[in-house]
């Protein structure tokens, strides 16, 4: 393992980002929303938020009975992946050029950036950033985007960021798949 890489000043980017982006779309948005999310790649090259709101988020239910589950717990389908967009590029070129070092252990990098994400979002929720800015709960995730990472962490991960209804819910979702 060869690497220079600060995951501490990672993580207060992203910790900026994340509260940037989540004060950016309450304006917007405003109680509306219900879900926010940080998905990456299995290439471990981008942090990119994702938020959800209740009108989309029952809209697309209500098209698709079938696929609730799928529209509320997969970030991808959800309604925007705008705020703070400045400081989100400047993450991914963070991640991207380190992923251009051919000394670089990759697998090392990949878990400490996943978990650095993971942190951070635990850490914002601990202290009820999200709570307080949107004035209730709501669903917040890690996510990886075209991954084979185990269910185990994504559930894992889904319980740190979660109540134990979300993680339930979230869960049972996962056991389906």
């Amino acid at each position: 393992m060869n690497t220079n890489f600060n995951f501490e000043v990672l993580k207060s980017k992203i910790e900026f980002a994340v509260k940037t982006c989540f004060k950016e779309n309450i304006q917007k948005y405003g109680s509306d929303i219900c879900s926010f999310a940080l998905i990456s790649d299995d290439g471990a090259m981008t942090v990119v938020p994702f938020t959800n709101i209740k009108t989309h988020l029952k809209k697309m239910q209500a098209e698709n009975p079938e696929q609730r589950d799928y529209y509320e717990f997969e970030p991808a389908e959800w309604f925007t992946s705008n705020g703070a967009n400045e400081a989100f590029n400047a993450i991914c070129k963070m991640v991207s050029l380190e992923i251009d070092n051919e000394e670089l252990d990759f697998e090392y990098f990949r878990n400490t950036l996943f978990a650095s994400c993971v942190e951070v979002l635990e850490k914002l929720r601990t202290e009820g950033f999200f709570q307080k800015e949107l004035g209730e709960n709501l669903l917040v995730q890690f996510n990886i985007s075209d991954t084979d990472e185990s269910k185990d962490n994504l559930i894992h991960w889904t319980k740190r960021l979660n109540d134990s209804t979300y993680a339930k819910r979230y869960q049972d979702y996962i056991a389906q798949q």
